[in-house]
This record gives C-alpha cells, structure tokens and sequence, in this order.
C-alpha cells in the first residue's frame, strides 16, 4: 500500500514537472493574448510557422517535436494539445483520415485537433496549416513551408470534404455523414469561403449531387481574401469545348475594382463581374486569373480557378 502511494505521488510530481514546462514554453506564444480564442490562435500560428514537417516520418510526440522542430500530423497536434494545455486550454486529438490527391481514396491516415475556447469546440489543423509536401520531376519528396491561415477555425462542413474522422461524432456536424458520402464529396478546401462560397450550402449541393467536382483552386492572397465574391461558376472538373458556360464574380466593396483576364469579355453591371466561358478543343485548360494593384502601376495577377478541357 505504501509502495503505491509512492509511486502515485512520483507520477504526480512528474506531471506537475511536466506541465510547468509546457506552462514556461507556451508563456511567451500566448503572451498579449486576452481571450482563450486568440491563445488557441497564438499556439496554431506559432507551430504552423516553426514546425516542419518530418519528412523521415517518424515524429510523432510533442517532445521530441518541439525539440526537432519538426514531426508527422500526430507530432503537430501532440505538440498542439501540449501547448494548449499549458496556458490551461483542453485540446483533444482527433484520429481518422484525409483526402488529397495523393490519397483521392480518402484513407490518407492523419490527425488534427479541436480546442475548446469561450466560441465552442474550435477544429485546428496545424499539420495542413505549415504547407504541404511537394514531389519534384525525378520524384523526391520535400516539405514546402507555406503558412495557410484558414486551417484554424474550419467550419465542419468545410472539414468534411477533406477530413473523416473514425468516432462520426468528431464530425461536429448536426447529421454526420456516412463514409460512402465523405468518399463522394471533391477535394474542398476552407479557402473557398475567401471566393465567399458558404460551408454549409456547398456541401448540401455536393450531398445531393453524389461525384459533383469541382474546379480545380488556389490559395487567396491575403491581400484579396474578401473582397471579391463568387456568385456563379460552373460545377466541374472540366469543360466541354465548343459549350459556353456563365461565371460571375462580385466584388464586396463597390469601390473595389480588380482586373480581370483580359483576353476574356467581361461585362460590368454595378460591382458584379460576368463572363461566358466557351473553350476550344486546342484548349487544355481554362484559367481564371484576377489582379490587384501592385503600387507601381501595374498588376500583380493570381489564379482563381482552373478547369480542365475535355472534347465534345
């Protein structure tokens, strides 16, 4: 009975140790912080642009990733949930799988989190935050820093199309969806909602239309997130050559005024953009490119959507 006690107490006294480092290595990430949102911020934005990820793939605590610097899907979101805990936030792990295109299948395993803040539980996935890993033409493999904000906070019906947890009530969603459903659903990223597409409707259309694609997107530039809005667009991978297809766009602000593609007709009504689409069958794909004032009297272009081209 004693021996019991003794023990209990060291591993008490070692939890306390513990936690008093994850309370001195959180201390400076979260510091001017006021709110448990904006620490749950602090902490995503903090390992998104510190951690790399393990390309040896064998990191997968938050010791050794805090330590390495770097660390697989379960390393971010152990790393995460520590640093959580340290500034007294309860994060949980949650373990399934994901969909890219290497894994189109869905059964990519990963793991990411969700952190309780005074807004509800807050869906975080760092390891998808920090950037991606890249094949080169002779077929390496290397991890590409690129820092995406919009892994923070996912509405869940963004988070589905990319991710399907293996408990269906990790899904946070009012009437979880099946696993023959996730399979259906195209790759979506949350950053469809900067293009002002809504979680919750998209995701119903893609419900009730099973194998719907969508074109293929790019990541918004911080700088346009916002301020202009997709009203209408074709709902597909591709194009038929030779069919015409409607797009519009609108800008939020009325004084706003992109660019647009100039080899297309576009035509102006107010602050909304259309244009009719109609590729030829020498087109292999069909790119909708926007541009934002670059301060020196030109243009700095980006790529909005891109469709590929099939025959008729």
């Amino acid at each position: 009975m004693l021996l019991a006690t003794g023990m209990a107490m060291g591993q008490s006294r070692e939890a306390a140790e513990e936690n008093t480092v994850w309370q001195q290595r959180a201390e400076p990430i979260v510091a001017g912080c006021t709110t448990d949102y904006q620490k749950a911020r602090a902490i995503y934005d903090w390992v998104c642009q510190n951690i790399a990820y393990d390309m040896a793939g064998r990191i997968g605590d938050a010791n050794t990733c805090w330590t390495q610097k770097r660390g697989i899907c379960s390393g971010y979101s152990q790393l995460y949930i520590k640093l959580a805990g340290g500034c007294g936030l309860e994060a949980v792990e949650i373990s399934g799988w994901a969909k890219t295109l290497s894994f189109s299948n869905g059964k990519g395993p990963h793991a990411w989190v969700r952190v309780k803040t005074e807004k509800g539980w807050t869906l975080v996935d760092a390891t998808w935050g920090a950037g991606e890993v890249m094949t080169d033409k002779n077929g390496t493999k290397r991890f590409e820093r690129q820092f995406r904000p919009f892994w923070f906070d996912v509405a869940p019906q963004w988070l589905i199309f990319t991710h399907f947890p293996k408990q269906k009530e990790e899904q946070l969603l009012a009437t979880p969806i099946s696993e023959e459903q996730y399979k259906k659903l195209p790759i979506l990223w949350p950053s469809m909602e900067d293009w002002g597409m809504e979680a919750a409707p998209t995701l119903d259309y893609c419900l009730t239309h099973p194998g719907a694609r969508m074109p293929k997107t790019y990541d918004v530039p911080t700088r346009v997130a916002g301020k202009l809005r997709l009203v209408e667009m074709p709902m597909s991978r591709t194009l038929t050559a030779g069919k015409s297809y409607r797009l519009v766009v609108e800008a939020a602000d009325e004084n706003y005024r992109p660019f647009l593609q100039p080899n297309l007709e576009w035509k102006q009504e107010g602050n909304r953009y259309s244009v009719t689409l109609k590729p030829t069958a020498k087109q292999k794909t069909v790119r909708l490119e926007i541009g934002e004032p670059d301060g020196n009297g030109g243009w700095t272009l980006f790529t909005l959507l891109e469709y590929g081209v099939k025959g008729k």
